[in-house]
């Protein structure tokens, strides 16, 4: 299957370097969610001192909110509007958006994440996180990723072409 998709992931470590490194460490190692290409986008990624970064955050934290109310949305058209329907809903697609809720509800990281708390393992930001994000933003950086598998890469790379993309590193 082709796709491409776009995550930003919370991350604490020394500077920028550190921070790309370990966010590459966490596609390297995700045994679940594989990308052929990762590509670390530098101007949509910005250390916690930078006015941008929480304007970016509450952005990627938005949209998470907006896919789980849009496949709620989705599973309610289809006639499952309350708890008590759940366990009626036939195996197929229906309950793949179910499954998908699930993730993005407790956290697991997959192609449908905007944001990814790195530090959390959460789709969210706790206010201790996030008061510890005040107190010390030397310490944050928020990286935006760019991410490809199978022919997606011309079609996501043609989306960001404002952007300079780096190469990922070794």
């Amino acid at each position: 299957m082709d796709f491409d998709a776009c995550h930003s992931l919370l991350v604490r470590g020394n500077d920028f370097d550190n921070c790309r490194a370990r966010v590459e460490k966490f596609f390297a190692r995700n045994f679940l969610v594989k990308y052929d290409t990762v590509k670390v986008i530098t101007e949509k990624s910005y250390p916690a001192e930078d006015p941008a970064f929480w304007p970016a955050l509450e952005e990627g934290l938005e949209c998470n909110r907006q896919k789980v109310a849009g496949l709620i949305e989705e599973l309610q058209e289809a006639g499952f509007d309350t708890l008590s329907t759940l366990a009626s809903i036939p195996q197929g697609y229906e309950t793949k958006i179910l499954h998908t809720i699930t993730h993005l509800v407790d956290g697991f990281f997959g192609i449908d994440t905007c944001f990814y708390n790195l530090e959390e393992d959460s789709h969210g930001l706790s206010e201790k996180l996030a008061e510890l994000i005040r107190e010390s933003p030397a310490n944050f950086q928020l990286i935006t990723v760019a991410c490809s598998s199978g022919n997606g890469n011309s079609n996501l790379l043609a989306r960001i072409r404002k952007f300079e993309v780096d190469p990922p590193q070794s």
